[in-house]
């Protein structure tokens, strides 16, 4: 384990800008949100492709589309779209996640995941941890995702 860790420290020279530190968190901070967005695109997705369309054999009104089998279409397209990029972001997230030691995997889920306002020196109390060894290791774990999302 000392040498992973090693090879990590030596990997991180490459310092991440405030920039990149703050994107790397956002999508962590935002990640169950995502994750429950993909969840909810899943479900409609199935619901658009399970619907019957209605035969009121009138014309379309007001910008519809008149084909069933278009509209659907149309409608799973504009959901995916969104739903596509997010996944990314979670699926990269959920393949960091797994490499992750259990102590480390607690700091992300107090810090980011967890909807906690508290401060990083009460993150730190909780886990156990000096000040300084939680801020090594949460610059250690944000730039294992700054890595996994291709910044470094």
């Amino acid at each position: 384990m000392i040498g992973l860790e090693q090879s990590i420290v030596q990997e991180m020279e490459r310092h991440l800008t405030p920039a990149e530190f703050k994107f790397v968190e956002s999508k962590l901070y935002n990640y169950v949100d995502n994750k429950a967005v993909i969840k909810a695109w899943e479900q409609s997705r199935e619901d658009i492709l399970n619907e019957t369309p209605s035969r009121d054999g009138g014309m379309p009104s007001g910008g519809q589309v008149s084909d069933p089998t278009q509209a659907k279409a149309i409608r799973l397209s504009l959901l995916e779209a969104k739903a596509y990029r997010e996944k990314y972001w979670i699926d990269a997230v959920d393949g960091v996640l797994e490499l992750l030691d259990k102590q480390d995997r607690e700091l992300v889920e107090l810090k980011y995941f967890s909807g906690r306002k508290s401060s990083n020196d009460v993150l730190a109390q909780l886990l156990n941890m000096s000040r300084s060894d939680f801020y090594r290791k949460r610059k250690e774990i944000v730039w294992r995702f700054a890595n996994r999302f291709g910044i470094v």
